[in-house]
């Protein structure tokens, strides 16, 4: 879990480097105004704005900020905008999945402003039947006067727990984020991990509820601001009550459901992607996330009974050199999930908008994007390793000089299903021939046979019935993303480099060498139910056979450029070899912009037969935001689409046997 403020590092500090640290310099790095900012706040001014102490109620107060995160200086006095309120959780003890809904609105002017929480407690606005004290979901819609044109800073969240005492309102320290239930696998059914933020260092407390013998308290070794307490002691597949103390602040009761044991059959989770900053109001591109479609789309697999989340990547719009950037979009993204993970779960890959940068300027639009290092505190991997308390069981990087692999590739499994989540969107660059790094889409060869490693062990494994693969570039792209992805219209030039000894060596084999042999091992299991992927801002499956041309580079290669150059009337032809069909299932649908289908040699295989149901059965394409359901029992595995609305979109009955593997 990351820390609030995430610690500043400049070059010195880490020298021998894998990518052209030299050259880079030599074209100069851009400023975080330059590159860009989605949150012009950092978490601790954000924290910092709501104070107590007033009669009156809780005083809004920005004038501690005079500096936003691209290194602008502002007036505080000019900041203006609103600022709303309500009960979180909203009743919640009547509701499972907790949710915010505000009652209070308050204008700021001057960088000021006074919220009346004491209406909060009086009877006909009293909802949760407070007394004296509550916690407070907070909206804030933020502008600053500019000469000529003022500007629009935003919307921003957060969580304030305040008391009344005696004529005062005091804000009392609570929680900034969670509580998280994490790490709930058959690896061992019996633990849970509960991770929170607290505003002040304490020594955070679990009470929790259920099971044989009294209410058990697990409470941190030391006073800290991060919180992760390992909950054991627990029965298999069972639910408990749980409650959060940090100093005198104690949340709403909240459950949670441990895994059940290797093998199980009954497993039902729900998986989508994609859900960065879109369209269509003020919630919808809300601290670089789409808070509205999120929420909703989490609410929806809550009520259909998943028992985990899994997210294919581009959880936010990232892109950013700021760290406290990016913390605080990836802290929006957890709030914005909160409804279902203080109870259930959620494992999460990395896509290429978790994206932590430095930028050098090469005269493009968009500069040399390279992954930013020191690569143990400040890199994407690291900071994505910070926020999420995912399995440690990842490989382990082949040149130790590069980013960890720790948290951002890992498997895990529950019940009868093992979920291997990997990351094609590893060690960033954008100019990797160049200056090095690894483009979208690659997998260097440790993480490729890692990979293989864990499917061998799962054909192995008589408790594993089905397997699962995550990641977040499409192996086969349909539609916005033909010319990255695992694909790049063809272009096997396409791959990483390793900066050495002053030379940059690139890999052996290039993007459709590793997309084919990746195929190729997917396709030898006989277990794998589906290849689960994103990035583009929709919903497809398609359905891979022996027979389906993808493009083989020692065939379709005329004129030995390294690319199958289909403009040129090169051919694309199946995979020779493959032992099964496989399922290839995207959800980029979770509320980023969307994409409308595109034709490929793939997908026209499919599209173009004379049948309708045999069109349909191999490929289907929808552009609507989405969450797949998926359910696992003794017989089949299943996978049901739902839309934004609950509607029924798409259905596979049986993926293991509509693809040939039983």
């Amino acid at each position: 879990m990351a820390p609030l403020v995430f610690p500043g590092c400049c070059f010195s500090q880490e020298t021998e480097l894998p990518v052209d640290r030299k050259g880079l310099e030599k074209l100069g790095e851009k400023t975080a105004y330059e590159s860009g900012v989605t949150n012009y706040f950092d978490s601790a001014q954000l924290q910092a704005v709501v104070r107590g102490g007033v009669k009156d109620g809780l005083l809004v107060d920005f004038s501690h900020v005079q500096r936003l995160t691209n290194g602008e200086k502002i007036d505080p006095g000019k900041i203006y905008g609103t600022v709303e309120a309500g009960p979180y959780p909203f009743e919640g003890n009547e509701t499972g999945f907790k949710y915010r809904r505000y009652r209070l609105q308050s204008t700021i002017l001057g960088g000021k402003a006074v919220l009346d929480v004491g209406s909060l407690l009086v009877s006909s606005k009293n909802s949760e039947r407070w007394t004296d004290r509550g916690q407070l979901g907070m909206l804030f819609t933020i502008f600053l006067e500019g000469k000529g044109k003022d500007r629009f800073l935003g919307t921003y969240s957060t969580l304030v727990a305040f008391k009344k005492q005696d004529e005062l309102y005091l804000r009392v320290p609570g929680l900034v984020g969670g509580p998280f239930i994490n790490r709930a696998s058959s690896e061992n059914p019996g633990r849970v991990m509960i991770s929170f933020i607290s505003e002040e260092k304490v020594k955070g407390k679990a009470i929790v509820s259920g099971g044989k013998g009294g209410p058990r308290i697990f409470e941190d070794d030391k006073p800290c601001l991060e919180h992760e307490l390992v909950v054991t002691g627990l029965d298999p597949a069972s639910t408990y009550e749980y409650k959060i103390q940090v100093g005198e602040y104690v949340t709403v009761a909240a459950n949670f459901t441990t895994a059940p044991q290797r093998g199980t059959e009954k497993v039902r989770f729900a998986y989508l992607g994609d859900t960065r900053a879109g369209y269509g109001g003020a919630l919808n591109k809300h601290m670089g996330v789409n808070y509205a479609t999120l929420e909703r789309l989490c609410s929806i697999a809550y009520s259909k009974g998943a028992q985990f989340l899994a997210v294919g990547g581009d959880l936010v719009s990232g892109y950013t050199a700021v760290p406290s950037d990016f913390d605080l979009q990836l802290h929006a993204w957890k709030q914005a999930t909160l409804g279902f993970w203080s109870e259930r779960p959620v494992y999460a890959a990395m896509g290429n908008h978790e994206a932590l940068m430095r930028v050098f300027k090469d005269g493009s639009e968009y500069g040399v994007e390279v992954d930013r290092w020191p690569y143990s505190t400040e890199s994407a991997e690291a900071a994505f390793a910070r926020w999420f308390d995912h399995p440690l069981n990842g490989p382990e990087v082949s040149d130790p000089r590069r980013p960890t692999y720790k948290e951002n590739v890992y498997s895990f499994q529950y019940g009868c299903v093992k979920t291997i989540v990997f990351n094609n969107n590893y060690w960033m660059s954008n100019q990797s021939r160049l200056y090095g790094g690894s483009p979208e889409g690659y997998l260097m060869e440790d993480q490729l046979n890692w990979i293989g490693a864990e499917l061998e062990k799962a054909e192995a494994d008589p408790s594993v019935s089905y397997v699962f693969l995550i990641a977040q570039e499409p192996v086969f792209p349909n539609g916005g993303h033909l010319d990255d992805s695992m694909w790049y219209l063809g272009d096997n030039n396409m791959r990483a480099g390793v900066f050495k000894d002053g030379k940059l060596v690139l890999e052996k084999r290039g993007i459709v060498e590793v997309r084919n042999e990746f195929l190729a091992m997917v396709s030898s299991s006989r277990k794998v139910a589906a290849v689960l992927g994103a990035d583009e801002h929709a919903y497809h499956r398609l359905l891979v056979t022996k027979d389906v041309p993808v493009g083989v580079l020692e065939k379709d290669d005329k004129d030995k450029n390294g690319k199958i150059d289909l403009d040129k009337k090169e051919t694309c032809s199946p995979l020779p070899g493959l032992k099964f069909s496989t399922w290839f299932l995207v959800n980029g649908g979770g509320g980023a912009p969307f994409y409308a289908e595109e034709d490929t040699p793939w997908n026209s295989y499919w599209t173009r037969k004379a049948d309708p149901a045999e069109r349909r059965r191999g490929f289907y394409y929808s552009s609507q935001e989405n969450v797949l359901m998926i359910e696992a029992s003794a017989n089949k595995i299943s996978v049901e689409v739902y839309n934004l609305h609950g509607e029924l979109i798409d259905k596979v009955d049986d993926l293991l046997g509509s693809a040939g593997r039983r």
